[in-house]
């Protein structure tokens, strides 16, 4: 409703509003096909694959891009563009770039306590992490244990491991000028030495070395219950609105670096964006705010929804905050948006374009992931396992892909 207001005030043309519920891009489908398709969508980019398949989306180069004499990677993150791209062509105006796994939850009093805050990330100033045995060996000094019970596990990446997993792998297989998805030969790179290293780093070795576990809850959670130190996080937000509210101190830092002295990539999801139908009824309406959405006075009132949120798209954002609810450049929140916008946003990338079904994808790591944790599976055994998985689901996207451009 902010956007319409906006809209409205720029253009003079009233939009109704009309939430939907999930999944959003078979209600539109449905739409379509009944002649009732709305001007506008707000989708996630990675939602939008079966749209890009059936040709059911506008495409946005000329009408839009070329009309406001904008190219999208200048004005956008990385990876928020690529989740809005299809065989060359972008068909939506991305508002977000979504999470990434590499980060960390850090309880940075208790680090303090310890007299450790000269020798581990964020406290003594670094950002990320030298490699992951430092990560482990914070860990295990945060770790609490009582008459030989674990009271707290001292690390955590329940709930992030798809993106966690696949930003170590990205990195590792970046020394050799591939990535985890490599379109150009349609193959995964997963049951590889780099894929099996990831997961000895992400989930084997810390349950070999007894500083983590399988739990039953989100990273984030698990670090509110006490029930762990360290969490590898993707919604530093929660930090804010929830932990902090709570009286809980934790600061947001990078995850190691894989490589020496080389900066992590990571996996983003992106984020949320607008389309519009091909079939618009009402194009000119369509394009008219798309276009709106295109300049940083629609892109910093779509950021208004979260009262400021870090995850901006539009890079004219970056340290920009008189729009936040709370723009005190003091706040844990500014302090952090700040770092992530300038050091570990543009790191990210999307998980890559045509690999398949995301969700299903994601499901794979995520189980193989679970499978390590609870030691029932080597890091050599889930790896190829997933391998299989990933390759299964390709082919059954490609059977669906059949008929359609």
């Amino acid at each position: 409703k902010r956007l319409a207001k906006l809209f409205q005030q720029t253009t003079g043309a009233n939009l109704v509003v009309e939430p939907q519920d999930w999944p959003i891009e078979s209600r539109l489908i449905a739409a379509i096909a009944a002649g009732t398709q709305p001007e506008i969508v707000c989708s996630m980019g990675t939602c939008c694959v079966p749209l890009y398949m059936q040709g059911a989306l506008m495409s946005l180069g000329y009408s839009v891009y070329k009309a406001m004499k904008t190219t999208p990677n200048e004005v956008f993150f990385t990876d928020a563009v690529q989740s809005y791209s299809w065989q060359d062509e972008i068909y939506g105006v991305p508002v977000e770039a979504g999470g990434v796994g590499n980060m960390v939850g850090v309880p940075v009093d208790e680090v303090r306590r310890l007299g450790l805050e000269e020798k581990y990330p964020p406290t003594d100033g670094r950002i990320w992490f030298r490699d992951y045995p430092e990560l482990f060996e914070l860990a295990g000094a945060l770790q609490i244990v009582e008459n030989g019970e674990v009271i707290r596990w001292g690390l955590t990446s329940m709930g992030s491991e798809p993106l966690s997993y696949l930003g170590i792998l990205r990195s590792l297989l970046a020394e050799r000028g591939t990535d985890w998805w490599d379109p150009a030969n349609a193959r995964f790179n997963v049951d590889t030495e780099e894929g099996v290293q990831a997961m000895r780093w992400l989930v084997e070795a810390p349950v070999k070395l007894g500083i983590e576990t399988a739990l039953d809850d989100a990273s984030w959670v698990l670090a509110l219950l006490g029930t762990a130190a360290l969490a590898h996080v993707y919604s530093p937000e929660l930090l804010w609105s929830i932990w902090d509210s709570l009286g809980f101190n934790y600061e947001l830092t990078g995850v190691p670096m894989c490589v020496p002295n080389k900066l992590p990539l990571s996996c983003s999801e992106a984020g949320w964006g607008f389309v519009a139908p091909r079939d618009s009824m009402n194009p000119d309406v369509a394009i008219e705010f798309l276009k709106m959405m295109l300049t940083e006075e629609g892109q910093a009132e779509y950021n208004k929804v979260y009262g400021g949120y870090p995850y901006i798209a539009w890079k004219g954002l970056v340290d920009k905050f008189a729009h936040w609810a709370n723009p005190d450049p003091n706040s844990k929140a500014v302090r952090f948006a700040k770092v992530y916008q300038r050091e570990i946003r543009p790191l990210a990338r999307y998980y890559g374009e045509a690999l398949g079904y995301y969700d299903k994808a994601e499901m794979i790591i995520a189980q193989v992931c679970r499978e390590v944790r609870q030691q029932k599976m080597t890091a050599g055994e889930a790896c190829r396992v997933a391998q299989q998985r990933l390759e299964a689901q390709y082919k059954e996207w490609k059977e669906d892909m059949q008929g359609r451009i």
